[in-house]
């Protein structure tokens, strides 16, 4: 050194033994003054080829590098100065400690210290991949148990589509995302939307043949997913070059949904953005694709068992009520807005051998097919029953509940009302008709005179069918020329936060329209009237009946 009282000499001698490389520069010029061997091995050059040179053509890659920013920063602080950091021009990386020395003579020098952490960088990065394939693979797990769990909520077509597009959006970053079904039947590819897509695009993909262009039809027919980028969609299938202009698409994903190796369903993912999808984004894309798979599945058995159970339900009501004795029935049928439901509501009208009409509103507990069967058994059940006998309403339940106990282990469990238009010759000189009814556990009737004046027909109501055998009772009043009587099951006012008699007097306010000349026009209109009445309405079947009592000659 060409100053000794820079740097102890003793110290020197001693950086000269130790392992890790050591070198003192001159903190002006950056001119090498001392370097051990472990140093100068860093440069691949002997301390001979060094001592006295500067550091920029001993090293020029370290000029303007970070290194050499942090020798800068060594000799503006003063202090110890420690970092790590590449090697400028090769692939190794050092652990350096500097620090600037002030001498007696005002010159200042900067020593550094520093070893070779390659190994331990290369295992930190090694390390930070790890993690980084365990930290995804976490994400990815806890995003597929999230959507098995959305997806197991799912109970239509419609809500699936919506979950797996959801979640091809959030999880993928995609444009739009669509889950379209095979209808074997018909040979077309259906695609239910549940989102914003691109303009004009449900046209187009709307009911495609299954035999037809396309990249998802080509992954169904191959069993395979597809991954088309813009240039492979425009050469692939220059048939459809408009749909791409309406798409925009850049990048498209088609994964076919199988189930025991049939098609059911086609998901596809739409990018409109230049986007590199590596393995394992196209491997979460196929698993999403399995779920997809086994909700749609559900939904379209669930969606097939609701038709079956609609039909039954619909071919049990009675479509032709008797019009005699000068009564006009009219009747409707709701179905609840959840379509994946159907309920065991029900109505009926009889005219007995006697000339009397019965009239009939039930409901049977539940919302499924069973439902609907064991409607259909207590219909068939009470006309036989009615017209076996001359009984009063009463007793026809009572009679009714035998059966109901004769059906099966499980007992059915219904609300229902008889009502007996009767008329002897006293009644009809004074051009009035008598209503015998009796009460299962069913929402009363709702009288409605013909100046628009209602009221409810209230008595307790006795036990539900299939509760147990039981004395149920008449009740009877008179019914003036011009009435109207309206029967109707639970659906039409319940609400899940009020009480039942909260929504009977709502219906019994809205009711005086029934008495306008039309019936049928006048059911109409109360019935949309009081199905809006919030969020809660239409969560039930609806089944009304409407009578009216029009003046004998």
């Amino acid at each position: 050194m060409s100053s000794a009282g820079a740097v102890d000499p003793l110290l020197l001698r001693a950086w000269q033994e130790v392992s890790e490389g050591t070198i003192v520069l001159d903190a002006q010029q950056w001119r090498v003054e001392h370097v051990n061997a472990a140093g100068a091995a860093l440069y691949g050059l002997l301390p001979s080829q060094m001592v006295g040179r500067l550091l920029s053509d001993v090293f020029p890659a370290a000029v303007g590098s970070d290194f050499h920013d942090e020798l800068r920063r060594t000799r503006a602080e003063g202090g110890l100065v420690t970092w790590t950091g590449p090697v400028p021009g090769t692939d190794r990386w050092i652990a350096v400690r500097a620090q600037r020395v002030d001498g007696p003579d005002g010159r200042q020098t900067v020593l550094c210290s520093f070893r070779d952490v390659t190994a331990e960088r290369a295992l930190e990065v090694e390390r930070d991949a790890l993690m980084g394939s365990l930290q995804r693979s976490l994400e990815n797990t806890t995003r597929l148990l999230r959507l098995s769990e959305a997806l197991t909520a799912t109970r239509t077509v419609a809500d699936v589509a919506e979950v797996a597009a959801a979640a091809a959006r959030e999880g993928f970053g995609a444009t739009y995302a669509a889950v379209s079904v095979v209808d074997h039947d018909r040979q077309v590819l259906r695609t239910p939307f549940t989102g914003d897509y691109a303009p004009g695009a449900q046209e187009h993909w709307q009911d495609v043949p299954l035999d037809g262009p396309g990249p998802g039809l080509v992954a169904l027919r191959d069993g395979q997913p597809r991954f088309d980028d813009e240039d492979s969609l425009r050469s692939g299938f220059p048939e459809l070059a408009h749909r791409w202009d309406v798409s925009r698409a850049r990048l498209v994903a088609t994964v076919p949904l199988l189930a025991a190796r049939r098609s059911v369903g086609l998901l596809t993912v739409v990018w409109r953005e230049d986007v590199d999808l590596p393995e394992g984004q196209r491997a979460m894309l196929v698993a999403l694709a399995s779920y997809t798979t086994q909700a749609l599945q559900r939904a379209l058995l669930l969606a097939e068992r609701t038709a079956t159970a609609r039909t039954l339900q619909n071919s049990m009501l009675t479509t032709d009520l008797p019009q005699a004795g000068g009564l006009e029935l009219v009747a409707r049928y709701v179905a609840a807005h959840t379509d994946d439901q159907v309920g065991g509501d029900w109505y009926d009208g009889v005219l007995l051998p006697d000339g009397t009409t019965l009239l009939v509103i039930g409901d049977v507990a539940g919302h499924d097919i069973t439902a609907a069967a064991e409607m259909g058994q207590l219909r068939i059940a009470l006309r036989a029953l009615a017209v076996d006998r001359d009984d009063p309403p009463a007793l026809l339940l009572d009679r009714l509940e035998s059966v109901v106990d004769s059906f099966r282990a499980d007992a059915i469990l219904a609300s229902c009302l008889v009502v007996r238009v009767e008329q002897d010759a006293g009644a009809r000189a004074a051009g009035v008709r008598v209503l015998r009814w009796a009460n299962a556990g069913h929402p009363p009737p709702v009288l409605v005179l013909a100046d628009g004046t209602a009221r409810v027909l209230d008595a307790d109501p006795d036990l539900l069918l299939g509760v147990g055998a039981g004395h149920r009772t008449d009740h009877v009043v008179e019914v003036p020329a011009g009435a109207t009587l309206l029967l109707y099951t639970d659906g039409l006012v319940e609400r899940r936060d009020d009480d039942l008699d909260v929504g009977i007097e709502r219906l019994r306010a809205k009711a005086s329209g029934l008495a306008g000349p039309h019936l049928a026009a006048a059911l109409d209109e109360l019935l949309a009237e009081v199905e809006d009445g919030g969020p809660d309405a239409g969560g039930d079947d609806v089944a009304l009946l409407a009578v009216r009592f029009h003046p004998q000659p």
